[in-house]
């Protein structure tokens, strides 16, 4: 599986790099078809505090899956976008396996 780190706004430092990685991998363990990930870092400010917006785009045969989520830091925007993602992942993983038993009985029939 591929990554792509993309923040526009600044340079992430290696230990932000490391903690998306980690926190990614375990999308590939839930869902392993996935070719590859791009994750989106942007600051954005709003009135006196700012904001940051992570989007994770996933890469999977057929349609792809795009998340978004946001927080004061980088690490809680990561972790949100995270979960999301792999709640979208379930629900399209036991899409997929409803949809293959759904075949197999109908061949059967």
């Amino acid at each position: 599986m591929k990554f792509v780190i993309e923040t526009p706004d600044f340079r992430p430092s290696p230990s932000l790099k490391e903690f998306i990685k980690s926190k990614i991998s375990k999308l590939e363990k839930l869902y392993p078809g996935i070719n590859s990930i791009e994750i989106t870092l942007e600051k954005e400010s709003r009135k006196s505090k700012e904001i940051i917006k992570c989007s994770i785009n996933i890469r999977i045969p057929g349609r792809d899956e795009y998340v978004k989520a946001s927080a004061v830091i980088f690490e809680d925007a990561i972790l949100k976008a995270v979960e999301n993602a792999q709640r979208r992942l379930r629900i399209r993983k036991t899409q997929l396996l409803a949809t293959r038993k759904k075949r197999v009985k109908e061949k059967g029939k």
